[in-house]
């Protein structure tokens, strides 16, 4: 489909997912960014062709341009003031039937690429033969996007340190009538609270196939309501790296089906780090984390979800990894916390078929030796934790 004359678009490259982004007289590239102003590009069309246009940028007002009108491979392109009846700048939109567009120069017949298909800030953009390689096609995407309604569910059950918590960040991005909490097994005479849709849950025997069922059921309900729904548990921040934007900028983007998250626990060091401390950010108190691909799940989607127990994966095992958007996992954010939680969900009716096949196993971990090796040195069904500093620029996340 041929863009809208004068529409506002962002280039999207297929090589490196990063939007072409002007920079005074260079052209760099950044994450998509539908508030930037210096990626929006509007396609004009001359008086000679339905197909042919000038590439503006809307923020200086400078066009793509093949520097020197070289004819070349290899020839250089640059944003240049708009000339009258310069070839140069004058570029062919080519719809592709692997989706996207390629752009030919009209004065050399060469393909905008992007050089090496170069994922960094800073790469060459230049010209060469055809060749339909990823780095020369783009996604012409509009950036006067609708913003996509959203909702956020978990279930909950005794979560004193972990819902403040929860509430806390997601409450950010969703408004108090799209966050909805499941309530499990509430008190009677718990009060109205304002903060969210509360559904109660009453069931007395917890499994995590039911766990599933319950949820997948209340994501099937609102993804009929909302163009996206993310699923978490009440100890999981679903948080995108901070250099490149926040949910809710990555949600008005999102426009896949689904997206693996990256998964990555907290640790709490707690021989030389104090107790959590509620009235400050966890980040700021803790120095480590580590890569937990347990936790990379598929949570925030488009479309009903069908996982397997756990939320891990799902059932058609079906992946669509983001390396940028993380999953972080608070279970082990403060040690003593963590081993009072396990010793409350003791008390919890668990299925039997649960305990025998060691479902959770690590939720239910009591004993003083053995809550600390699984702490310390058990990533999941006895892989070791390799810890790593929590790098500066997600300090305040969550």
């Amino acid at each position: 489909m041929t863009p809208p004359d004068d529409a506002h678009l962002a280039l999207i490259n297929s090589a490196s997912g990063k939007a072409l982004t002007a920079d005074g007289l260079r052209i760099r590239q950044t994450w998509p960014d539908n508030t930037a102003p210096a990626q929006r590009w509007r396609l004009r069309r001359t008086t000679e062709s339905h197909h042919t246009v000038v590439v503006e940028n809307t923020a200086g007002g400078l066009v793509l341009s093949v520097a020197g009108a070289a004819g070349h491979n290899g020839a250089e392109v640059v944003l240049e003031a708009r000339r009258e009846n310069a070839r140069h700048q004058l570029w062919r939109l080519v719809p592709l039937r692997s989706g996207g567009h390629a752009l030919a120069n009209l004065a050399s017949g060469k393909y905008l690429d992007l050089w090496d298909a170069d994922s960094g800030h800073e790469p060459r953009l230049a010209q060469f033969d055809f060749w339909h390689g990823p780095q020369q096609r783009w996604c012409l995407r509009p950036v006067a996007r609708r913003r996509n309604s959203r909702a956020v569910v978990t279930l909950v059950r005794d979560e004193p340190d972990f819902f403040p918590i929860w509430l806390d960040y997601y409450s950010r991005f969703f408004a108090p009538q799209d966050i909805y909490v499941l309530q499990h097994q509430p008190a009677p005479d718990l009060p109205p609270d304002d903060r969210f849709t509360r559904i109660p849950i009453h069931h007395d025997e917890f499994s995590s196939d039911w766990h599933r069922d319950i949820v997948q059921h209340h994501q099937h309900d609102l993804i009929d309501r909302y163009d996206v729904v993310l699923s978490t548990d009440v100890d999981e921040i679903v948080a995108p790296d901070p250099r490149y934007g926040d949910l809710s900028r990555y949600i008005d983007q999102f426009d896949q089906d689904f997206v693996n998250c990256t998964g990555w626990e907290v640790l709490h060091q707690h021989d030389r780090e104090p107790p959590f401390d509620a009235g400050r950010g966890v980040l700021e108190q803790r120095s480590t984390w580590f890569s937990n691909p347990l936790y990379s799940k598929p949570l925030l989607a488009r479309i009903p979800m069908t996982w397997l127990g756990g939320f891990h994966e799902r059932i058609d095992q079906a992946t669509n990894h983001d390396p940028n958007l993380y999953l972080i996992h608070l279970h082990r954010m403060d040690y003593q916390l963590c081993l009072r939680r396990h010793q409350l969900r003791t008390t919890h009716k668990t299925a039997q078929d649960d305990i025998d096949n060691h479902r959770g196993y690590q939720n239910r971990i009591v004993e003083a030796d053995q809550f600390h090796h699984w702490f310390y040195r058990d990533r999941v069904c006895g892989e070791p934790i390799h810890p790593e500093p929590v790098p500066e620029h997600w300090r305040g996340t969550v």
